[in-house]
């Protein structure tokens, strides 16, 4: 992450999609990947910090794409309206919303996948692709919550929580930011051999 100016922070970012996927789920992948950082600035100043100091409107805005191997992305995280944004509160947002990436990731039941020997659970039923993804939303939520446990009594608790009020759609049809992120780590975080890491 990169100081650009007052109100932007350069984030450079590396994406590895899985070799030979269809360019539509690379697509799909890096919108995920944007929400995820989405929700990282949204860590970072929070609906009350902006209400606090006259409003203001936090945007993701990309700047560069390539294409390569992996592929490579510049996004800037700007905060408008006066609020100013410093590189240590984009630093925990980032860690945060990664952390609950990995954590919830690393959660899944690893014999869900691997064979068993219990002809119990042999007859299981396979579960369904909806009920797959119910499920990493909800290792999601939990995931959220212990992190902000962790961080309780600190402004990043504080934007959590506010996040997870956010996790419904409205009644005009727009899906909130927590749950527009939950959906987006959830589908990350069933990604084999997923990982994050900042440098």
């Amino acid at each position: 992450m990169t100081d650009v100016q007052p109100e932007s922070i350069l984030v450079r970012i590396a994406f590895a999609p899985d070799p030979g996927a269809p360019l539509s789920d690379v697509i799909r992948d890096l919108e995920d990947v944007l929400e995820v950082m989405d929700f990282a600035l949204f860590l970072t100043h929070g609906d009350v910090v902006r209400w606090e100091n006259g409003g203001g409107r936090g945007q993701v805005r990309l700047t560069r794409l390539d294409h390569g191997t992996p592929v490579t992305l510049d996004i800037e995280l700007v905060m408008s309206g006066g609020l100013g944004l410093t590189h240590a509160d984009a630093l925990a947002g980032v860690t945060a919303a990664g952390s609950v990436l990995l954590t919830a990731a690393r959660s899944d039941p690893a014999e869900a996948a691997a064979p068993t020997e219990d002809p119990a659970r042999a007859e299981e039923p396979v579960r369904s692709a909806r009920q797959v993804g119910a499920e990493a939303e909800r290792r999601v939520v939990e995931t959220m919550e212990r992190v902000a446990y962790d961080a309780r009594g600190t402004d990043l608790a504080w934007r959590i929580r506010e996040a997870e009020e956010q996790t419904v759609t409205n009644l005009d049809g727009t899906v909130g930011k927590g749950l527009r992120f939950v959906r987006a780590a959830a589908r990350l975080a069933r990604r084999d051999g997923l990982d994050f890491r900042m440098e």
